[in-house]
Formats: structure tokens, C-alpha cells, sequence
């Protein structure tokens, strides 16, 4: 079982070979794969039904950390920029 780490913990500079970025966006977050691995898990792991822009998808920001915490627990990173202001 993997142990929890906190996004913080879990983020590569930018063009390092992250898996994931994530931008905010007023109240959204938006959540793009990098690599074909995190496109893949986050279709299987995302209902179709869910906001999508393009490969990412759009989640309010109360539902952002429960989902970073779901990516980073299958050992997934995100850019280090994640998630500005």
C-alpha cells in the first residue's frame, strides 16, 4: 500500500517528467495528463460524465484534492507550478 504524500511532496519542475499538470481557473481545476500513463488512468479512473477539456478534466477546487491525493497515491507527480495563486 502506498503511503499518502502530500502534493507538495509529489512535484517536479516544470519539463522534468511529470505526469500531471493542474491549473486553477476561478473555482475550477484543471487537471491535464502528460504522459500517456496519467491519460490513461485518469480515463479509468474519471466518469465520462465529468467536465473534460480535451484530455484533461475540470473539477470544482473542493473536489481537487481528493483527486491529486488518488493520482499521487497510484505514484503519479505534477508539475511543480501546480495550481498558481
Amino acid at each position: 500500500m502506498n503511503e499518502a504524500r502530500p502534493l507538495s511532496e509529489s512535484m517536479l519542475p516544470p519539463g522534468s517528467g511529470a505526469s500531471f499538470a493542474a491549473t486553477r481557473h476561478a473555482g475550477l481545476a484543471r487537471i491535464e495528463p502528460l504522459t500517456a500513463a496519467a491519460e490513461n488512468w485518469l480515463h479509468e479512473h474519471v466518469a465520462v460524465e465529468s467536465s473534460w477539456d480535451g484530455a484533461a478534466v475540470v473539477v470544482e477546487m473542493r473536489y481537487f484534492a481528493d483527486l491529486a491525493d488518488a493520482i499521487i497515491a497510484a505514484g503519479f507527480t505534477f508539475e511543480r507550478d501546480a495550481l498558481p495563486n
